[in-house]
């Protein structure tokens, strides 16, 4: 399922996107989640306990206090991986939506069509960036998939590897700790004792 959010102060613009999206979802036959926001810096607050959440995120640049370009910028302090797509009636901001690597820049148009073409596209491409950011376990003959971004870290006890979800769940696998460290040595995992490894999305202070 596709984590997707939605931030803009005007409701008729929080309205007619998330409908689009809806509508574009059950066309292709999209498993979707939509959270709304009228604001940044209520985004924000709430990625400070779910700082890896949405895979997708739609930004009004133009807002109350701080603006869309901020938001994102503060974003991409803690999460480098989201598709963060700008929603605006300006053109003006267009460069500025580089320095927080958009992946897109929509002028408002409520008959504008550019938007579906935009987020099939995202999805797409968040699919394929999934695909190859995954993980398998063996379990009663059958495989375990998990997405890494899922993951806050990995627990080595006895002989089994207890997975950590970011929604608080636990699985135990039979395996070795150090074959998954060797496994991981190119994801964005470091091992902080021989009884953890770890996700460094999900660490907020290094000491």
């Amino acid at each position: 399922m596709i984590s997707i959010a939605l931030c803009d102060d005007e409701v008729k613009f929080l309205d007619f996107y998330e409908n689009k999206i809806v509508e574009i979802s059950k066309k292709l036959n999209i498993h979707f989640e939509i959270i709304r926001f009228n604001n940044g810096e209520s985004l924000l607050f709430y990625l400070e306990d779910n700082p890896n959440k949405f895979q997708i995120i739609f930004l009004d640049i133009i807002t109350g206090g701080i603006n869309g370009i901020e938001t994102a910028l503060e974003i991409r302090k803690f999460n480098s991986f989201a598709k963060i797509i700008f929603l605006t009636s300006s053109p003006s901001f267009v460069y500025n939506a580089f320095d927080a690597n958009a992946s897109n820049y929509l002028l408002k148009d409520i008959h504008d069509n550019k938007f579906e073409e935009v987020f099939v596209s995202t999805v797409k491409e968040l699919n394929l960036s999934l695909s190859t950011n995954v993980i398998k376990f063996k379990s009663n003959n059958l495989d375990v998939v998990f997405h890494l971004n899922e993951i806050t870290h990995f627990e080595s006890y006895k002989r089994l590897v207890i997975v950590h979800l970011e929604n608080n769940e636990k699985h135990e696998f039979y395996y070795k700790l150090s074959d998954l460290t060797n496994e991981l040595k190119d994801k964005n995992f470091v091992l902080i004792h021989r009884s953890y490894l770890v996700n460094l999305q999900y660490i907020k202070k290094i000491s």
